[in-house]
């Protein structure tokens, strides 16, 4: 009877996803607008003021996965209580930030809050949506992260051509006030599926320095070379901290997601496809914006116009793939997403100075497609391969996947660029040392997305009974 409740109520319980997920990816993409007038209004430097963005981005990846697992045993309801209640909290802090250090704080509060709305987010779309409508669902919420996406820089331009910097963080008030109305009104009816007991705080606590330490890392790598202490200390730390989680995690006492996850091929398949493609495409849009600046000498409104392509493909795309994904399956769709990606990378190596706008449009344009195409139909595959008691974990993971794909792509697209730039320094001018290194990324970039493609093809069959088991 409840779950008849539950399913007929879906849109519902979709809209306090949708909030979450709006709000954790407009923070992450409105702020950067507002960097240069923050550190004016507190007198500080690039270097300060970078740990605006870098200490929410620390904290939502270390914390996704924990708050995942947390989530599968205290429900739904929790998480997006917690969530929405702590993001409004650190948003507070930061309209009424009195230095930089409390906008820091209140930054790591904000990501505190997303990462346990954001960890959920597909899990509850997969918990509430029918079987037969799974990938509708999940297209949907990707649309939401692309409408976020699409919205941040614009919104963010605006309001700081109206009003002072702290605009940005006053919208997220109505927004998670609205959202948390509707925890409140619908989400007694989601009970918690996930198992009893009390949290594994060491593992957990494992697991959010490793990933931290290693994100922390990777962010280093475009600054100094591997050989710093600074680089490979925090890599060691990482893989002790790493070895810890896994030492927790094969007792069966002290365990925090469950290792055997990992052991269904659908599930591991598709988390290795995702990792790739956005590392391939990351790593080309953080250098895309330097060619469209240095080589075209666009002004940066211009260069936005262009990184908003890719979103708006997204947007398109993702709900439609979804809603096929649902009829024809998802192996075609994430090996057509994959190809797409990869072909739409390969027309950006012969991009050169004199190349045509129509081009770049034309190249950036299949790989919004492509990966549009190809999103959806993988994490519905992933979703749909788990256990019901396992989807809020599985979600966590996904989500963390996805960021760290995104953030090992620019980290090992901003080393290898430094790398070949100093390799071609011998080349005039220097438009010259700037596309032959950057060709040398980009077809770098194809071949990485290229690997995700075996996954996609022998990943296997998504068993259904199995899902639903509790």
């Amino acid at each position: 009877m409840i779950e008849d409740v539950v399913k007929a109520n879906k849109y519902k319980f979709f809209a306090v996803g949708a909030i979450g997920t709006f709000m954790g990816t407009l923070n992450g993409s409105i702020l950067n607008v507002a960097l240069p007038t923050i550190a004016g209004a507190f007198n500080v430097g690039i270097d300060v003021v970078a740990w605006v963005v870098l200490a929410y981005s620390l904290a939502l990846v270390s914390l996704m996965m924990v708050f995942g697992a947390w989530a599968g045993r205290r429900g739904y309801a929790a998480a997006y209580k917690f969530g929405y209640t702590l993001f409004l909290a650190g948003s507070v802090i930061c309209i009424f930030s009195w230095s930089i250090y409390a906008l820091i704080l209140g930054r790591v509060i904000q990501a505190v809050g997303a990462a346990m709305f954001q960890a959920v987010g597909t899990g509850m779309v997969t918990r509430v949506f029918p079987e037969n409508e799974r990938g509708k669902g999940i297209g949907m919420m990707v649309m939401m992260v692309a409408v976020g996406l699409m919205t941040g820089p614009v919104l963010g331009g605006l309001l700081l051509d109206i009003w002072p910097w702290q605009s940005i963080f006053v919208i997220n008030v109505p927004v998670g006030l609205f959202g948390l109305w509707f925890v409140f009104r619908y989400f007694k009816m989601l009970r918690p599926e996930g198992h009893d007991g009390r949290m594994k705080i060491a593992g957990a606590m494992a697991l959010s320095l490793g990933l931290a330490s290693m994100m922390l890392a990777l962010s280093l790598l475009s600054d100094y070379p591997l050989s710093d202490i600074r680089v490979w200390g925090l890599g060691l730390l990482a893989l002790l901290a790493f070895l810890a989680f896994h030492r927790y995690e094969s007792r069966p006492q002290s365990s925090l997601i469950g290792l055997d996850i990992f052991n269904n091929r659908v599930f591991s398949s598709s988390l290795a496809a995702m990792l790739t493609l956005y590392a391939s495409m990351s790593g080309v849009l953080i250098l895309v914006p330097f060619y469209l600046e240095h080589i075209k000498h666009l002004r940066p409104r211009e260069v936005g116009l262009y990184l908003i392509i890719l979103p708006v493909l997204m947007f398109i795309c993702a709900p439609l793939a979804g809603r096929l994904s649902d009829r024809i399956g998802y192996r075609f769709l994430t090996v057509f997403g994959v190809l797409a990606n990869a072909t739409g990378l390969f027309m950006l190596t012969w991009l050169e100075a004199g190349s045509s706008a129509l081009y770049l449009i034309l190249s950036l344009v299949v790989m919004g497609v492509g990966g549009g195409v190809f999103s959806t139909p993988n994490s519905s595959a992933l979703m749909g391969s788990v256990r019901r008691d396992q989807t809020a974990v599985a979600s966590g993971i996904l989500s963390t996947t996805r960021v760290i794909g995104m953030a090992v792509g620019i980290s090992v697209a901003t080393a290898l660029f430094a790398y070949f730039q100093k390799y071609y320094e011998s080349l005039e001018p220097s438009g010259g040392i700037f596309m032959a290194s950057y060709h040398n990324v980009i077809f770098i970039s194809v071949m990485i997305c290229l690997v995700g493609l075996p996954f996609c093809l022998l990943r296997g069959r998504v068993a259904e009974p199995s899902r639903n088991a509790s």
